[in-house]
Parts: structure tokens; C-alpha cells; sequence
């Protein structure tokens, strides 16, 4: 296969992987304290501001990163008869986990976030919002556990 084919996929590959585990982390470390430290109507205004858009840019960004590495295992593999060898199952591994990361922040974070700010639109009760932001927090740790996971199993199928 063209190299230069193999290293255009491999960096749009990597360049998405780098934006969904850098936003997540920039989410989850230094947005959240900063945003729990604002006025409660500050707060709802960043919220209500934030996460619509945070949405449709992962929308836009997990896809294409899904779609670059499953172009990726083909143009790595491509005219190779297919064996499971340990490169294949850490890449099949991680993959599935990079797939199972975006259906969970699609059934759980999203709808969560949704909440929130539905909650903030709507006046919902001070209860009601605090147990919707920590659902999001919850499942923003939970979504990032899971990206390290997926991370760290392509780091080691790289290495085979």
C-alpha cells in the first residue's frame, strides 16, 4: 500500500483521537471545577451556551474518527490475507472500545447534558439540576475511563 496513503489516514486518525480525548479531558479537569465555582446563573449560562455545541462537535469529530480508523486497519491490512494475530485483536479490541465509548456518551452523557439544560431552560428545581450535573459528571468520568482504555489499547497495538 502507498505510504503516503497510510500516513494521510494515520494522521487523520490520530489528529480526531487527539481532539475527543483532549476535549474530554479539558471537559472533565478544568472545565468542570471551573464551571462548579461560577454563580449559579453563570453557571447556567455557560451550560446552556456549552453543551449544544459540544454536541454537535463531537458529532461531527467521533464519527470521523471512527470512520478514519476503520480506514485505517484496511489500508494497514489492505491485499494481506486477514489473520487475528495480536496487531489485529488489539486494533479490533480497541475499536470496539472506541465504538462501545461513543454509543454510551450517545445513550447516556448526551441525553444527561440534555437535561441540564433543559432543566436550565425550563426552572427546574436547584435539586433536580444538582443530581442532572452530577449524572453529567458521572458519565463525562465514565466516558473518559473508557477513551484511556480505548487509548491505551491502540498504544499497544502500535507497538506490535
Amino acid at each position: 500500500m502507498n505510504p503516503l496513503l497510510i500516513a494521510a489516514v494515520a494522521w487523520f486518525h490520530l489528529f480526531f483521537a487527539v481532539v475527543w480525548i483532549g476535549s474530554s479531558i479539558m471537559f472533565f479537569v478544568v472545565l468542570g471545577p471551573v464551571v462548579s465555582r461560577l454563580t449559579p446563573v453563570a453557571r447556567a449560562e455557560f451550560m446552556v451556551a456549552f453543551f449544544p455545541k459540544m454536541e454537535r462537535f463531537m458529532n461531527l469529530v467521533v464519527p470521523l474518527l471512527l470512520l478514519s480508523g476503520a480506514a485505517f486497519f484496511v489500508v494497514m491490512s489492505w491485499g494481506d490475507r486477514f489473520v487475528l494475530d495480536a496487531w489485529s485483536w488489539s486494533v479490533v479490541v480497541g475499536g470496539t472500545l472506541g465504538l462501545v465509548t461513543y454509543l454510551f456518551a450517545l445513550a447516556k452523557l448526551v441525553p444527561a447534558a440534555r437535561n441540564v439544560t433543559t432543566l436550565l431552560q425550563d426552572g427546574g428545581s436547584e435539586e433536580e439540576l444538582i443530581g442532572a450535573q452530577r449524572l453529567v459528571g458521572q458519565a463525562s468520568a465514565i466516558e473518559l475511563v473508557l477513551m484511556l482504555a480505548t487509548f491505551t489499547v491502540m498504544v499497544v497495538a502500535g507497538s506490535l
